[in-house]
């Protein structure tokens, strides 16, 4: 699949380790960051999805080129010893995406509806999926030029190029391609936790908060760990 992704927001807590473990499948296990686990609640726009090759006539029939999508996710090392991303929960008010992420990358996709509303000083997020559980995000942005991500934790949190997910009990591993991320600061004005809580967090320090510029995103198709 290809995809931008724009709007995004990260807000990130720093977790107790033990915390992480217990969400994971056998063979995941907490990436860390100066001993700490990190738990993220990241909103952003898909615009412009592509299914490849002969699917391509599915996402115009369908409509399904923009969708807001709300995601908890978690930082893993997989049984393969590389870093990567674990997705506790998403949340897309689009159909098509949700089937689609759930039959190919075997992700914990939810059917929800989510709101963005903004402009260049602030971001507010919002996503009620079917179960009632609320997250929302409302950001100030600052005036300072786009950046490229500080090394140490802003690059242990952005960068990540890779995801694990479970599919028929068995750990896949999927790429994905973009440019480095472009970041500004932003001010947390207020936040609902909801879908974090109900992935098996208690947030309650200071988040950390990043927005981000656009970007062009390939995914690729997922391979089971270690080739079983």
């Amino acid at each position: 699949m290809r995809q931008t992704w724009a709007n995004i927001v990260w807000c990130h807590w720093p977790v107790e380790p033990a915390a992480v473990a217990a969400v994971l499948p056998d063979g995941l296990t907490p990436d860390l960051h100066e001993g700490k686990a990190w738990v993220g609640l990241i909103p952003f726009a898909m615009e412009d999805l592509r299914l490849a090759n002969c699917l391509r006539f599915v996402t115009r029939w369908l409509r399904s080129a923009y969708f807001g999508e709300v995601n908890v996710r978690t930082y893993v090392i997989g049984p393969d010893g590389q870093r990567g991303v674990w997705f506790c929960t998403l949340d897309a008010d689009s159909v098509l995406g949700v089937a689609t992420a759930n039959v190919a990358l075997g992700l914990p996709y939810r059917v929800a509806t989510t709101k963005f509303s903004g402009d260049s000083h602030r971001w507010d997020w919002y996503s009620r999926r079917r179960d009632g559980a609320v997250a929302a995000l409302d950001v100030r942005i600052t005036d300072e030029p786009a950046r490229a991500a500080h090394a140490g934790l802003e690059t242990f949190l952005l960068e990540r190029y890779a995801l694990y997910s479970v599919w028929h009990g068995r750990i896949l591993r999927g790429e994905l391609h973009h440019e480095p991320w472009r970041v500004r600061t932003a001010t947390l004005q207020n936040v609902t936790t909801e879908t974090v809580e109900a992935a098996g967090f208690t947030v309650l320090a200071t988040p950390h908060v990043l927005v981000g510029d656009p970007v062009e995103v390939s995914v690729f198709r997922p391979s089971v760990v270690g080739g079983r």
